[in-house]
């Protein structure tokens, strides 16, 4: 979605980068949530990475908003393995 941005112009633009940002501004509370209900220090750093993304996306800074989107992404993966073997561990998967 994020690069598609950069082929918009006008209302397009403007509409789209407004939805863009209430995405990221939802995954951002999200990434919150999670950090206080588990308070793995990822889920923290992934909720930075999506507000800086925000704020290259708002500067139309596209390409970097896309590294630190996979960044972030990479943060809850690797909680999501923490995650995974606590579940294991439990029996419960």
């Amino acid at each position: 979605m994020l690069d598609r941005l950069g082929e918009l112009d006008g209302d397009e633009l403007t509409g789209a980068s407004k939805m863009y940002s209430f995405f990221l501004e939802a995954l951002e509370g999200e990434m919150n949530i999670a950090y206080n209900v588990v308070g793995l220090k990822d889920f923290e750093t992934a909720g930075v990475k999506v507000r800086e993304a925000s704020d290259k996306a708002h500067f139309n800074q596209y390409e970097d908003a896309m590294k630190l989107l996979s960044e972030a992404i990479s943060h809850v993966a690797s909680s999501g393995q923490w995650a995974m073997q606590t579940l294991k561990n439990d029996n419960l998967l």
